[in-house]
């Protein structure tokens, strides 16, 4: 600094001045050289100005020069590649006409079978006549099972091969196989008797398949509980698992079987409902909720002196049956309290009158159904029959019906119940045990169905919303997908499994502790804990973050080799003979499993050779599973496992006017006698349906005509979404073990809650043109409700896209069209991109003049060159019936279809639809239409999408630019960029139509090493146009035309540096101006990123040559120098580069928060809020005290009853009677998770109430006894070392592990320690403790306490979560131009009053920024992170969010009433115990009465 000095002072003042300045320098010297660090070494913007212009220079040339952009770019102009304007309308319409066709063919085949059951049902049999079918659980016993069990459970052999076309499950096209559900007595002579019936419905199931191809699965459900489905499966259950199927309680079944209806569900709640009556109570209300689907409406009441809503949100209205809403009902009912006297009058009072409300000609909110109305009563007894309320209230037009359930055995209850219930055309039931429950719960549906099935003649077909069945993990079998709540509960005991094991190691270390480096780590809480929860000491954060990932691998991989090796199958000939050679072998006695480890003495050579296929193919999955992702992205289809589908159905009806019933009469106070009669009855047979795979939905809707960035979507007249890009039907939890069970709320996810519109600025505020909200109910909304209403739409909106899990958001405008699909109550629409979505590139190569021009050779010459492969997803050409080939990749089908397409007498076969067969054909035009074929033209049936294919060969010859003789040196010589390559592994090119083509550097590429552990990263990222890196170069392209976009993985500090890459892609674009152009395809590289960190190092470590720069520009201004860090971020804040590698993949935020806020202000990155309203929370279930035992005499006796309990479940789950019982209740007892307190449901719920942890690690201790040894699987480094660094197990200064460590025991063991004293207290209250234990000594005596075995339960919940995200504004970084350095600097950041001046420049040609930070001032920065939080609500918002109902469409077909049904006399009895269940008790009373002698 220069100052100006005034000479008039005298010489000896300024001696004076100069010596009291020398003497404050020589005082303060560490205050002066603070602020001389601070404000004489300036930030180096000109060298951040420099190195940025350099690295994106060089990487830009070099990127383009191996990957061939211009060349690829040129051929695709001089192939004459021109665009084509997308009529987004036609293009819509198009497509819903070809699921329109496609619906219809399911809707024809229901119909069939329809028919055909209603006249089977009226063939007479001989009830002594043998009945012949296939039980599915009783197929093909396996070598274990005793020939006794087999003839005894009448198990049968049957031919099942694997069809890839039912997702590989083994299957016979040729019978039906019949599931019988637990709960049902399959020789009972009603199940005979349908069962029998139904055996003819195995030729109309073939027939349908032979017309539709595509049909999948088809099933009878018949009203006495079986499904007969087709083709024949086996149905093979864990011996552990429970089989809670029952197709009567599946959505299906439920909708067809009776119109939409409006509930009121009461519940008597008085003083005498406690006990067993409660519970059954509790467990009738459970299973009439589950009779429910989203077209229904109910709302449930307490009634004791009062009536009240059980769930107060729910104040005097009727909900949406939606998973959601029952969830909150069934959460309600644990709470609930008996007390006082029962008020019927109030109670039936309030429900009829909201009933009338509901059903009220002004309701035009499509709230309700307006259709069915009923009243359900359970109580265990009424004073009166209130005849008033019923004659003011429901006579003469009988609006309501009333079903009445007598709980308990008192018959003198029955009579004023039974009344209500006959007096108001409903049903009564009696019921006394739980066990009973189930089936006298479903005996409403058939009363509900009565007019529907007097009417005969109309037969109206329900499309169901989006479902998941899941593929079972040996034979594929379907599973109920109810058991979402019983799956997590099975995961929380596995891992509470999983920290007993370590705990009971700890336990073992503690006594021998010879085998650890650092003793200590015993005595320290934080080591202790993550021992507990990954089984070993000394992990750093990086270390468990591998753990986890390996952990989610691991799972994954065990799917996939599920899913992928029954996906494996050989053609029948080559099974034939396997199979006889495997005879020829038995006879021989030689063992089965020496067929897999001696292929030799398989003698025959061509199946020695496909023997050794198999063995070729089983071991290269393997080496796939550890990176191939799940589900398919950008599609739904088959989700982490599960298959999305909708089903349409259709009620079957007995066509018998009458019926002969026996019923029980009571002919004087104490005797009953059986009487039979004959009586006018409707009864429903069962429901036919069919499933219709997403998939195949998708088939007909191709990706590829949307181009990049286009989707479509599918929204029912609720405007529930059945298939949307952004549906996330299953978890994404941090924890893999909950990975892949699907959310509480997974099927009923709103229209409004996957399109994100831009101008949200608080959760669930939308007034955009996706909605015009009127209050808290949107009546006036715009593209939803023409989605609702099917109505021919066309929209633009403004939205939010996030990609990558949601850790990247891209702001668009997209058009939005919409078109009803005819016959459902679906609508079909895309969205597209407006700008570059306007158009599509049109090029194509004709397949038939190519074969004619001898000059142009071979058509597969075109992929000569490179590597290549095809979207995995998408329909090229494929076989309609040939299921039963070996399993083709789509190249190798391809090729076939090429090689057959050049070969005469070749002909396209168009995916496109047709309208299915008219009813009033003649058979001389119905063969026409479709002429009948022999077995070898069922195999040759194909068809081809022509205009993919034909542009999948333009494609190809534009692209076929890799050749293996040019070498990357040559590359770079030739554009005179230095020999440096900086680790380039990879050049690739994606197209339009799905093909991924590449070429590897063998100097380089990970793949040429036979050591490496990761999957070719092109052959995990194959999916084209579908690829995140796809995507965003095309996005990126408006922003800069000249730029790659770079990016690395996320977890990539988990990973083995040597494998993490760093992709680099650009887009190309055909132009014919500024205004048309559309994407053609995507050129990129990979580059290792440790030789690319090497690179950036050496270019900010060197100074700029400038003739101006001072020798100190290397020591102070280059990103050597201590006082600068230097960061590479892309566009969304993500750490690409820095001089640590641990950094790599993180948000910049995480670590330098309060500089990330800093550039938000200085506008380089742009904070965008994004909501997830598909999100779920975990709740923690709170822990009893051990010691509450003994506070009261109560207490004591509740043990005795739990006790008691107890040995009931155990001789239930011994006898395998839980099947009489809830099923999910038995089977939690078994793993020892069962709680008494909980209310027995036929699903377990989300809260299972407090835990008993000393009974569960009692159990778990019997599992795991002391001898056994139990190791862990781990990747992650330091296993079984101590870090010596700072003696303390933690990286530096630990603060990012304690943070984390922290927020694990907030999460595991707070209750216990708590306990443990503070630093502060140890010293002054227990001088002996070392750490945070006791001394070694006491410890080895004592152990640890058993608390730190326990974990704390947790249970899913709805809710909804935000989150901000990132977006670079390159714009506002330009002045004049050209990108100037952005200079800021965090002032009074420190109490010394020092600040960090940050530097900020854009590296040209990329996506990317370099951040150079000063690092002297120890400022305290805040973290800022992008986990999404869930949005906290209070209890008004947290209700209006419940109660939030958006328009929906009421479904058109309701038949609630007919004339005659007066003449039906019907309306219900008791239920009772057969014989068999006497005897069953008789045993469960004497084990008990045995238990309590032995305690």
């Amino acid at each position: 600094m220069r100052h100006k000095v005034k000479w008039w002072c005298s010489l000896s003042l300024v001696q004076h001045r100069t010596t009291v300045v020398f003497i404050l320098f020589s005082l303060f010297p560490t205050l002066l050289g603070v602020y001389t660090q601070e404000h004489d070494i300036n930030m180096p913007h000109q060298e951040v100005e420099f190195w940025a212009r350099k690295i994106g220079n060089h990487i830009f040339h070099l990127s383009n020069a191996f990957a061939l952009y211009n060349d690829i770019k040129d051929n695709f102009h001089s192939r004459d590649a021109t665009l084509q304007e997308n009529d987004g309308l036609q293009l819509v319409k198009e497509m819903a006409s070809d699921v329109t066709n496609m619906m219809k063919f399911k809707v024809d085949a229901v119909n069939r079978i329809m028919n055909v059951a209603e006249e089977a049902s009226l063939d007479k049999y001989k009830q002594d006549e043998a009945v012949d079918y296939f039980n599915a659980k009783r197929l093909n016993p396996s070598p274990d099972i005793p020939q006794e069990a087999i003839d005894d459970k009448n198990y049968r052999n049957l031919s099942l091969l694997s069809n890839s076309h039912f997702d590989g499950i083994p299957i016979n096209e040729s019978v039906s196989s019949v599931h019988v559900p637990t709960n049902v007595y399959a020789k009972a002579p009603d199940v005979i008797n349908a069962i029998r019936w139904s055996g003819r419905l195995d030729r109309t199931f073939k027939s349908n398949y032979e017309l539709d191809p595509t049909l999948s699965w088809q099933y009878f459900g018949s009203s006495t509980g079986f499904l007969r489905q087709y083709p024949a499966s086996e149905w093979v259950m864990d011996e552990k698992d429970p089989d809670l199927y029952d197709a009567r309680l599946r959505s299906w079944y439920i909708q067809a079987a009776s119109s939409p209806k409006d509930m009121v569900i009461l519940l008597d709640v008085s003083g005498s409902m406690t006990g067993l009556r409660k519970e059954i109570a509790i467990h009738v209300v459970l299973n009439i909720l589950e009779t429910l689907n989203e077209n229904d409406f109910v709302n449930i009441f307490n009634f004791s002196t009062e009536t009240t809503e059980l769930v107060s949100c729910f104040n005097d209205s009727l909900v949406q049956a939606n998973m959601e809403n029952i969830g909150e009902f069934k959460k309600a009912l644990k709470t609930i309290e008996t007390k006082e006297i029962a008020n019927f009058s109030k109670a039936l009072i309030k429900a009829f009158e909201l009933l009338q409300r509901s059903n009220s000609k002004y309701n035009k909110s499509g709230q309700g159904s307006q259709c069915n109305q009923a009243i359900m009563v359970v109580t265990d007894g009424a004073p009166d029959n209130y005849e008033k309320i019923f004659s003011t209230y429901n006579w003469p037009h009988f609006q309501v019906r009333v079903f009445t359930y007598l709980i308990g055995r008192e018959e003198k209850k029955k009579r004023d119940l039974s009344w209500m219930a006959c007096a108001n055309k409903g049903y009564f039931v009696q019921v006394t045990t739980l066990a009973e429950v189930r089936e006298q719960v479903l005996r409403y549906i058939p009363v509900m169905a009565r007019p529907m099935v007097m009417y005969q003649e109309d037969h109206h077909h329900i499309w169901t919303g989006v479902y998941a069945d899941i593929a079972h993990e040996r034979h594929g079998h379907i599973v109920d997908p109810k058991q979402i709540e019983w799956l997590w509960e099975v995961r929380e005991g596995k891992r509470q499994r999983d920290r007993t094991e370590n705990y009971q190691k700890l336990q073992k270390l503690v006594k021998d502790s010879s085998s650890l480096t650092n003793i200590h780590a015993l005595q320290d809480k934080w080591q202790v804990e993550n021992f507990l929860r990954y089984g070993e000491f000394g992990l750093s954060s990086r270390s468990i973050a591998r753990i986890k990932a390996a952990k989610m691998r691991k799972m994954r991989r065990q799917r996939l080799r599920r899913r992928d090796i029954q996906n494996f199958t050989l053609k029948p000939e080559v099974r034939e003979k396997i199979k006889h050679e495997i005879e020829i072998m038995l006879k021989r006695r030689v063992k089965r499993d020496v067929l897999v480890l001696i292929p030799n003495r398989i003698h025959d050579y061509d199946l020695w050779k496909h023997h050794k296929r198999l063995l070729r193919e089983q071991e290269k999955l393997e080496k796939w599973y550890e990176d191939i992702r799940m589900g398919r992205r950008g599609a739904p289809g088959l989700k982490e496992g599960y298959r999305l589908m909708t089903s349409v159905a259709v009620p079957v009806f007995d066509r018998k006017k009458t019926s002969n019933i026996t019923e029980r009469v009571l002919v004087n106070e104490s005797v009953w006698v059986l009487r039979k009669r004959e009586t006018k009855t409707a009864n429903l047979l069962g429901v036919a349906g069919t499933d219709v795979p997403i998939r195949e939905i998708e088939k007909l809707v191709p990706p590829y005509k949307l181009g990049v960035n286009g989707y479509s979507f599918m929204v029912n007249s609720n405007g529930y979404v059945i298939y949307h890009p952004d549906l996330r039907p299953v978890h994404r939890e941090s924890n893999a073990e909950f990975q892949d069970i699907l959310k509480p709320n997974y099927n009923s996810v709103d229209f409004a809650e996957v399109e994100l519109t831009d101008y949200e600025n608080e959760a669930r505020a939308n007034d955009s043109e996706l909605l015009e909200m009127a209050g808290w109910r949107d009546y006036y909304s715009k593209l939803r409700k023409e989605l609702v209403e099917q109505n021919p739409a066309e929209r633009m909106m403004n939205v939010k896209i996030h990609l990558d899990d949601m850790k990247r958001v891209v702001q668009r405008t997209q058009k939005y069209f919409a078109q009803k699909i005819s016959g459902t109550p679906f609508s079909l629409g895309i969205a597209m991109p407006d700008g570059y979505g306007k158009y599509k590139v049109h090029g194509q190569i004709e397949l038939t003049r190519e074969i004619q021009d001898r000059r142009a050779g071979d058509v597969m010459d075109h992929f000569s060159t490179g590597n290549w492969s095809l979207h995995p997803d998408w329909v090229y050409c494929e076989y309609k019936y040939d299921q039963h080939q070996e399993d083709q990749s789509p190249e190798a089908l391809i090729k076939e279809f090429l090689s057959r397409a050049q070969k005469p007498n070749w002909k396209w076969r168009s995916t496109r639809t047709r309208p299915p067969p008219d009813p009033i054909m003649n058979q001389a035009q119905h063969k026409r239409w479709k002429p009948s074929m022999g077995s070898d033209e069922r195999k040759d049936n194909y068809y081809c999408d022509k205009d993919l294919v034909q542009s999948l060969l333009f494609d190809a010859r534009a692209t076929n630019v890799y050749s293996r003789e040019v070498k990357i040196e040559d590359k770079i010589k030739d554009k005179n960029m230095g020999s440096q390559n900086f680790g380039i592994t990879t050049a690739f090119v994606a197209t339009r139509s799905g093909l991924t083509r590449w070429i590897d550097n063998p100097s380089e590429s990970s793949s040429s090493n036979g050591n490496s552990k990761e999957r070719h990263f092109m052959k995990v990222h194959n999916r084209a146009i579908d690829e995140v890196w796809y995507k965003r170069a095309v996005d990126y392209y408006k922003e800069d035309q000249d730029a790659y976009v770079y990016s690395v993985p996320f977890d990539a500090a988990t990973r083995d540096p040597d494998e993490v890459l760093v992709t680099a892609t650009r887009a190309i674009f055909v132009e014919e101006n500024e205004y048309r152009m559309a994407p053609a395809a995507v050129v990129g590289v990979t580059i290792k990123h440790r030789k690319f960190v090497d690179f950036f190092k050496n270019e900010t470590y060197k100074c700029p040559s400038y003739p101006s720069r001072d020798s100190s520009c290397k020591k102070a201004k280059t990103c050597e120098s201590t006082s600068l860090n230097c960061y590479l971020l892309d566009d969304n804040g993500f750490i690409i580069a820095s001089e640590n590698e641990d950094d790599t993949g993180k948000f910049f935020g995480t670590l330098e928060g309060t500089i990330m806020e800093s550039l938000v202000q200085s506008e380089v990155y742009k904070k965008i809020q994004v909501f997830d309203y598909q999100a779920v929370c975990l709740d923690t279930q709170e822990k009893n005290s051990m010691a509450s035992i003994l506070t009261t005499p109560i207490q004591t006796l509740k043990w005795f009853a739990n006790w008691m309990m107890g040995n009931v479940f155990w001789v239930l789950v011994k006898t395998q009677l839980y099947t009489l019982w809830d099923p999910n209740e038995a089977w939690a007892y078994a793993q020892g998770q069962w709680d008494p307190n909980a209310a027995p449901t036929d699903e377990v719920t989300y809260s299972k109430g407090p835990i008993n942890h000393q009974s569960t690690f009692g159990e778990y201790q019997e599992m795991f006894p002391d001898e056994a040894v139990i190791t862990e699987e781990s990747s992650g480094e330091g296993s079984g070392k101590y870090p010596e660094e700072d003696g303390s197990g933690r990286e530096g200064s630990g603060e990012e592990e304690i943070a984390l460590y922290e927020g694990i025991l907030e999460y595991e063991v707070q209750d216990y320690l708590d306990g443990i004293p503070t630093e502060d207290t140890k010293r002054t209250e227990s001088p002996d403790v070392v750490g945070d234990f006791p001394p070694l000594e006491k410890l080895k005596k004592k152990g640890y306490p058993i608390q730190l075995a326990y974990i704390n339960k947790t249970h899913p919940r709805p809710c909804d979560k935000t989150v901000y995200l990132y977006k670079l504004q390159s714009k506002k970084l330009k002045q004049d131009g050209l990108y100037k350095p952005v200079k800021g600097k965090l002032s009074n950041c420190h109490t010394n009053g020092c600040g960090r001046p940050f530097s900020v420049q854009k590296v040209i040609s990329t996506n990317l920024i370099l951040v150079a930070v000063n690092s002297l001032c120890p400022c305290e920065s805040r973290k800022v992170d992008i986990e999404p939080v869930e949005v906290e609500h209070n209890e008004t918002t947290s209700c209006n969010r419940l109660l939030m109902q958006h328009y929906r469409k009421r479904p058109q077909s309701c038949v609630n009433y007919h004339p005659d049904e007066h003449e039906i006399k019907l309306c219900g009895g008791a239920g009772s115990l057969g014989p068999s269940s006497v005897a069953l008790l008789t045993l469960l009373l004497a084990h008990i009465y045995n238990s309590m002698m032995q305690s």
